[in-house]
């Protein structure tokens, strides 16, 4: 990218990262392997919030996806986070440091689309949904049995769950979309026992899947269920866009399309000003069998 010389920061942000030369030591020094760009702790939001459209709609040099920041438990970081939501990133973490991911295509859906099959409607008998019931727990679950490469490597540190919860106080004027974070859980309603769940994020009409879990092992299917029954509730709530992430099988199962970012820049664009609430499903709404049922053209009213 190329800026106008007044903007000189803004260059050096964009362009000397890049290649992840001097970087440093440290924490910094994981970040030579992938191209990445780093967001100066002395830069504005101000500045930063004009570049950002220009990283979406041109791309990083090198092919890049993401960009790289301090993750500090300060009151820019939260800031900083819905900044990079209302711009179409996914904020992630890795290394000690905030990892904002602008995908070369994602995975998405009209909620209303998703596809669930028929022993996935079986298996719903006895699960409830919620939403942000059950925060800490979800994390939790999620540090706990969701990993990249080994048992404890999970993205989701303490440090992003705390600026991901403190995202809810940030002002308006830097949470647009009134971007907040939630945590979704799946009950098995007899033992009362969490068996699946997900951290994600609204801005606007659009909600994104950030990570999840599900005990498999114990309850065969529990994430199956616990997607479809949030499907349909995104779609009651009045969601625009439910956006996967990075596009995978199993997503394009349930009716995920990966769209190049271009296409993805512009739903983002299109949803982000559209008011739309997500809550917590009603104990009468609540009945995973139920709310899958709603397609059917069954279920709550």
């Amino acid at each position: 990218l190329k800026l106008s010389p007044r903007r000189g920061m803004l260059d050096v942000a964009v362009r000397a990262v890049s290649r992840c030369c001097a970087l440093g030591t440290g924490r910094h020094e994981a970040a030579r392997e992938l191209p990445m760009a780093r967001i100066p702790p002395t830069m504005s939001l101000e500045d930063l919030d004009r570049v950002l459209p220009r990283i979406v709609d041109e791309g990083l040099p090198d092919g890049g996806e993401f960009l790289f920041a301090d993750l500090a438990d300060d009151e820019r970081t939260p800031q900083l986070i819905a900044l990079l939501v209302w711009h179409g990133f996914l904020p992630m973490a890795g290394m000690g440091m905030l990892l904002p991911k602008i995908h070369q295509h994602r995975c998405i859906m009209a909620p209303e689309d998703i596809h669930i099959g028929r022993k996935v409607k079986k298996r719903a008998k006895g699960f409830h949904l919620t939403v942000d019931t059950a925060w800490p727990f979800v994390v939790e679950s999620i540090q706990g049995l969701t990993y990249t490469t080994h048992p404890g490597d999970c993205w989701l540190s303490d440090e992003m769950a705390r600026a991901y919860q403190s995202v809810s106080e940030v002002k308006t004027r830097w949470r647009r979309g009134d971007v907040e974070f939630h945590s979704v859980e799946l009950w098995h309603t007899e033992s009362g026992e969490l068996v699946a769940g997900e951290i994600g994020y609204t801005c606007g009409s659009v909600y994104s899947s950030a990570t999840g879990f599900s005990k498999k092992d114990k309850h065969p299917g529990a994430g199956s269920v616990q997607l479809a029954a949030l499907g349909r509730w995104l779609a009651k709530c009045g969601f625009s866009v439910w956006d996967l992430g990075m596009d995978m099988e199993y997503k394009q199962e349930i009716g995920g399309k990966p769209v190049p970012r271009s296409e993805w820049a512009r739903h983002v664009r299109q949803c982000r000003t559209k008011q739309t609430k997500l809550t917590s499903p009603s104990a009468d709404d609540a009945e995973a069998r139920l709310l899958i049922a709603l397609g059917d053209g069954e279920g709550p009213s």
